[in-house]
């Protein structure tokens, strides 16, 4: 078919033609022999904003091309002249804006009669978008391969879909060829069950695809098999990409072998730390901290059961004597046959604890009466050989039960207790059950909460007060904060020792105000004194546990004009014990606040290490119980090193309370401790004694 010629172009096809130009998006130029416009549709009109009458008869490049770009288009143009006709050309023309569109060209030579080219059709589309996105998307994948390949994680491209390979490895960057011990030339087309223990993609691949497409990204653990054969764990990420159209699934793995180990050391320590602070290391038996968290545990099940739970208070008749005469280390042994007679006398369930001396206590679930206490009364019977002497041991028991005895741990060994030394008083070698009429303190007990709750009504006039006692650089003894502590003065009891009151807040439910009371003076304090460093504040488990505590704090920093990290806040252990996702998420809302948050007394309670693995704290406090000998026992400064290098491996910092001698500070110091607090240090004091101390601090900073 030849083409049309110059004449039935101009006048064939009459107005359909016109129209047809007319209305097309496509731009259509009609060119004579020396490039001059013979038809410029309203396309191209519109594009560069000339008119048709302005460029008929003239040469088109310099109204629409930029000069550089004009030797190619003359170069193309002289072909098609020539009767070379090339399909398609790409330039650049000018719009009306200024701006370059990019546009494709097709072109075709019109004809005379005589065989000679007498006109150029050119039609032309802006592909300027088009290229555009393919640029980006040239740009996005050489970026991608840049991350692809300098990444320090092992990145792999799967194909899901394929019939003959599972899961054939598409391409992979060289971490990941290292970290699985092949080239990726080794792994390219390979299943990627290949790296798997078991042919995981082949048995659940389309349920692990559809995971894969529902969740995107999903991420999880895992486990490949190195080529020398040994099987190390990951952690893998795995997201949907397309590549040339096709679903694809993009794995990014990292070898966690050193984050195992070190998890797995961390746990060692964390169970011999626990193993330490919950056992007696004479006997082995579980010590007061063990026997009150378990008897905790016990307290709750009776509550849930309906059932009874006894403490046994049990007390060696006699001891001291034999410790007088035969000796310390008869006295030692004595306790560990003791302890073994013990443990042979109760069930599995049942817990014999030794509390210190010769003091021991059982747990025992469902008592069966008198009979049970006896039992054990008549296992320690049998004389027992101590340096060549038979001793025989006689021991007095004072049982509670609960119910009707108390709920709380604490107070039902103290109501052990109670029954125990009546059944000394009563001759000894006996067993006495508790009986209200032996309970004074609870009496005690309940005045102190008449007297705090009316002191709780006008916390003034009631004798309630603030001391602050310094947290110091344990290196140049500078101020770096003030603990705040609540002291009780009462008008008919004198001055109440927090042991005595706190506890008894606790019970009757006076903690929330007292706390709020205590929070709102130490903040009103450090407005007051302009505090350049964190006024701590302790803060009972049963008031974070309130709905609304992070409220009460937020709105007590607002009220007196203070930013959160003004504020710390000191909690125990306990808090974790009672709902550990509960306490994870009060204590995240308090660090979004800013507050620095402080685990106190650890070290003293069973589950301090695992605590330390979900509460979001900043700070540790080491009891003072872990320093009394750090200045000359190896083991005590084995034990706070390790404490110290635990915080620095979870980069918390560390505050030791109960520095009261100078070689403890020195031992402190030689350990790496940062930050101390003791009478040594500084006594708990009102805020008038500490005002020039704090304003020295002030003017320092």
């Amino acid at each position: 078919m030849q083409p049309p010629n110059a004449e039935q172009l101009l006048s064939g096809g009459g107005g359909l033609a016109e129209a047809v130009l007319g209305v097309t998006d496509t731009l259509v130029v009609v060119l004579d022999p020396q490039g001059r416009v013979v038809r410029f549709n309203p396309a191209c009109q519109r594009l560069t904003g000339l008119t048709e009458d302005a460029v008929r008869g003239q040469v088109l490049w310099p109204f629409v091309l930029d000069p550089e770009e004009v030797p190619g288009v003359m170069t193309v143009f002289a072909a098609l002249t020539a009767g070379d006709f090339p399909g398609r050309y790409e330039n650049h023309w000018r719009a009306a804006g200024g701006q370059r569109r990019y546009i494709l060209w097709s072109n075709t030579a019109l004809l005379d009669a005589d065989g000679q080219v007498s006109l150029v059709v050119a039609t032309g589309m802006d592909i300027t978008a088009e290229r555009a996105a393919e640029q980006a998307r040239q740009e996005t994948e050489a970026r991608f391969r840049a991350v692809f390949d300098q990444s320090a994680d092992g990145l792999v491209l799967l194909d899901p879909h394929d019939p003959q390979v599972p899961w054939r490895i598409v391409d992979c960057n060289a971490a990941f060829g290292a970290m699985n011990g092949y080239t990726c030339g080794e792994l390219v087309g390979q299943s990627i069950d290949l790296l798997h223990p078991t042919p995981l993609m082949r048995d659940e691949g389309e349920r692990l695809l559809a995971w894969i497409r529902a969740e995107h990204p999903v991420q999880g653990e895992g486990e490949h098999r190195h080529k020398d054969g040994h099987v190390f764990p990951i952690e893998t990420a795995s997201s949907l990409v397309m590549v040339g159209g096709r679903e694809h699934v993009l794995g990014q793995d990292r070898d966690i072998s050193e984050r195992r180990r070190a998890h797995a050391q961390l746990e060692a320590l964390a169970a011999q730390m626990a193993h330490a602070a919950q056992h007696d290391a004479l006997t082995g038996l579980p010590n007061r901290t063990l026997l009150l968290d378990r008897l905790h545990l016990e307290l709750r099940r009776v509550g849930r059961s309906g059932r009874a739970v006894a403490a046994l208070f049990i007390d060696l008749d006699g001891f001291k004597r034999i410790n007088d005469t035969l000796g310390h280390d008869a006295g030692d042994d004595l306790l560990r046959e003791v302890a073994r007679r013990l443990q042979g006398a109760v069930r599995p369930a049942d817990t014999v604890a030794r509390l210190g001396g010769d003091e021991f206590v059982a747990v025992i679930p469902d008592l069966g009466g008198p009979a049970d206490a006896a039992r054990l009364q008549a296992a320690l019977e049998p004389a027992v050989t101590l340096g060549g002497s038979a001793v025989t041991v006689r021991s007095s028991v004072g049982i509670a039960l609960h119910p009707p005895d108390s709920a709380q741990p604490a107070d039902l060994l103290r109501q052990a207790d109670l029954a125990m030394y009546q059944a000394k008083r009563e001759g000894k070698n006996a067993v006495r059950f508790f009986a209200p009429t032996l309970d004074v303190a609870a009496h005690t007990q309940l005045r102190i909460e008449g007297h705090l709750r009316r002191a709780l009504d006008a916390p003034q006039t009631g004798g309630l007060h603030l001391h602050y006692q310094p947290q110091v650089d344990a290196r140049t003894g500078q101020l770096v904060g003030l603990e705040a502590l609540v002291r009780w003065t009462d008008q008919f009891l004198g001055a109440v020792s927090p042991a005595r009151f706190i506890p008894v807040a606790e019970d009757s439910g006076l903690i929330q105000p007292l706390g709020a009371w205590v929070l709102n003076e130490a903040c009103r304090q450090a407005a007051a004194w302009g505090l350049r460093v964190p006024v701590a504040v302790n803060v009972s488990p049963l008031e974070v546990s309130q709905d609304d505590f992070i409220a009460g704090v937020y709105a007590t920093l607002r009220r007196h004009g203070l930013s959160g990290p003004a504020l710390k806040l000191e909690l125990t252990e306990r808090l974790a014990v009672r709902d550990l996702h509960l306490a994870a998420r009060r204590l995240s809302q308090l660090r979004a606040l800013g507050v620095h948050l402080s685990l106190d007394d650890f070290g003293m309670g069973q589950s301090s290490v695992s605590t330390l693995l979900h509460l979001p704290v900043d700070e540790l406090k080491l009891d003072r119980s872990l320093i009394t000998g750090v200045a000359d026992s190896a083991l005590d400064q084995r034990v706070v090193g390790a404490l110290l290098a635990l915080a620095r491996g979870l980069q918390l910092r560390v505050v030791v309370e109960g520095v009261e001698t100078g070689a403890q500070l020195e031992a402190l110091r030689d350990l790496g401790c940062e930050v101390v607090q003791g009478y040594l240090t500084g006594r708990p004091a009102p805020p008038e004694a500490l005002n020039a101390l704090v304003q020295a601090m002030n003017t320092e900073i």
